[in-house]
C-alpha cells in the first residue's frame, strides 16, 4: 500500500496537534514512531498493509454509498 502525501500530513498534523497539546508528549511519540518503523521492517509488515488496504477499500466504498 503507497501512503498517499495528503495520508502523510495528515498524521503529521495530528501528531503535531497531540504533542502541542501535550495529550501526546515527545516521549511517546518517539516510540511510536519507532514502533512504526520497526513493524514496517519486520515479518508482520504485509499482513499489516493489508489490512490497511482493506480499511482505506471500505471507507471509500462507503464515501462513495454515502455522497
Amino acid at each position: 500500500m503507497v501512503l498517499s502525501i495528503s495520508g502523510i500530513v495528515l498524521t503529521l498534523v495530528i501528531t503535531a496537534v497531540m504533542l502541542h497539546t501535550r495529550y501526546l508528549r515527545l516521549g511517546g511519540a518517539l516510540v511510536a514512531a519507532c514502533l512504526g518503523y520497526f513493524l514496517a521492517t519486520s515479518g508482520a509488515a504485509p499482513a499489516i498493509n493489508s489490512f490497511f488496504t482493506s480499511l482505506a477499500k471500505a471507507i471509500a466504498a462507503l464515501g462513495h454509498s454515502l455522497g
